[in-house]
């Protein structure tokens, strides 16, 4: 057995060090991480395990909320866990915890070391998990989307995939790439919208020793990292010519070149794109290459507004009701029906990921009236036929339920000014959780933050943050 798996171990934050680590080690594994169950999913991503065990000091609840986290991590993900029987409430799909294995309470290293082999046999003999849908919705559009994901996920061709922003496209992707027969392998996302052109080509191909002033070692890029599996590429649409000459290259002859390097490299790698910018006329205007087009579009996925799926706002708003009430440690909170009213007559602008928002701060305040507010003052704005496209309601971050409350008394509904005043408590809550978690590792931690080490001691000092 492979003892170099990336264990993750998730447990209560006041467990240091448990019988639990120490036997996992006393097996023969040394690779590992600890986490807790209100370790943010980005966070859980970043630390790349290949099984998970939940400790036995968290109750049903937490166990829950880990589970969900790790399947939408990874559908194809064992976890292991020392609670006999998981309680799984109405509303919520128990399709995540098939395939869960079970340790006693206090397992033994030769017990550890069975259950792993045998959840990894299991994930072995899984191909295919039809079971897990990230694509929720019961509507002719969503049902037509799964239907064209299980035509095209175990044929190994490039997908791309189109809609306004907050569609849900990186959803689709995961559930091609998990559905495919590349799901052993991983799934490695990259946004050419977030990083400028230097940045993002040494992202994606890497680069030499030498390449450039900070290039001090040889560091593989996103391409490699996808070998064997599926590479997304989220808002291809701004990519630079220059860069889009270099793509056509991956996808033509599956080879391509580290940056500072001479030597062509193979690899084995799917590629998925997305784009909420119209190609065609990117093409039509000289800005997008009609050849790299036509290589994406082999076959194309359109994820429909919410306002073209209006019969799937009742299913949508039950699933993020309920996973942000795990997530938040809330009571179940329910709609009153002249909300879901508003809810369905709303043109949502900012489509799944405006609705997850407005649903996400109604749990932490505990309080419709906000939506209320806010969705009518928007649709009178529609009706009279404001200047302008409408625009989505802020994003909002999980900040603490007092401090909200006592912002909005002070400074009335906006949810634009919640979102200003704190932002950056929740980026020094994030930075601080991970420097925890690192132990202080600075270089660890920035690389899991995915920014610069410069950036990172820049927010410490910014922040004050001190061990």
């Amino acid at each position: 057995m492979n003892s170099n798996l990336n264990i993750l171990i998730i447990q209560s934050p006041t467990v240091v060090f448990s019988k639990l680590e120490s036997r996992i080690k006393d097996a023969g594994f040394s690779l590992w991480c600890t986490a807790t169950q209100d370790t943010p999913i980005g966070q859980l991503e970043a630390l790349n395990p290949q099984l998970a065990i939940i400790g036995p000091s968290l109750n049903n609840d937490e166990v829950l909320r880990c589970i969900h986290a790790l399947k939408i991590v990874n559908p194809a993900m064992p976890v292991l866990t020392s609670r006999k029987e998981i309680c799984v409430p109405g509303g919520l799909s128990a399709a995540p915890f098939d395939g869960i294995h079970y340790l006693s309470l206090e397992p033994s290293s030769d017990e550890i070391s069975k259950a792993i082999e045998m959840s990894l046999k299991h994930k072995a003999e899984s191909t295919l998990r039809p079971n897990f849908q990230v694509v929720i919705g019961q509507g002719r559009e969503c049902m037509a989307i799964r239907q064209k994901i299980q035509n095209v996920s175990d044929k190994d061709i490039t997908v791309l995939i189109t809609g306004e922003t907050g569609t849900g496209k990186e959803l689709i992707a995961r559930s091609i790439h998990f559905h495919s027969l590349r799901n052993k392998g991983p799934l490695v996302k990259i946004n050419c919208g977030a990083l400028p052109d230097d940045l993002l080509e040494s992202e994606v191909f890497g680069f030499q020793r030498g390449a450039f002033t900070d290039a001090h070692r040889d560091k593989p890029g996103r391409l490699e990292m996808a070998h064997g599996g599926t590479l997304f590429i989220d808002e291809i649409g701004n990519l630079s010519l220059s860069l889009q000459v270099k793509f056509l290259q991956v996808l033509e002859e599956k080879t391509f070149t580290r940056l500072g390097g001479t030597e062509d490299k193979i690899i084995n790698t799917r590629v998925v794109a997305a784009t909420n910018s119209d190609l065609h006329e990117l093409v039509r205007k000289g800005a997008f290459r009609k050849d790299l087009f036509y290589r994406l579009n082999i076959v194309n996925i359109t994820a429909p507004p919410l306002r073209d799926r209006r019969d799937d706002i009742p299913l949508l708003v039950h699933y993020f009701i309920n996973r942000y009430c795990f997530e938040f440690k809330k009571e179940p909170l329910e709609m009153p029906d002249h909300i879901l009213n508003l809810f369905m007559e709303y043109h949502w602008p900012g489509n799944i990921r405006e609705l997850e928002n407005v649903i996400r701060l109604a749990v932490i305040l505990r309080d419709w009236n906000f939506a209320f507010k806010e969705l009518n003052i928007n649709n009178i704005k529609q009706k009279k036929g404001a200047v302008g496209p409408p625009q989505p309601l802020p994003p909002q971050l999980s900040w603490d339920d007092e401090k909200i409350q006592r912002t909005f008394n002070e400074r009335g509904f906006s949810l634009k000014k919640v979102s200003k005043t704190y932002v950056s408590e929740a980026e020094k809550k994030a930075i601080l959780d991970m420097l925890r978690q690192t132990q202080w590792n600075r270089k660890k931690a920035a690389r899991l933050l995915r920014i610069s080490y410069k950036t990172l001691l820049n927010r410490i000092e910014e922040f004050d943050l001190k061990p």
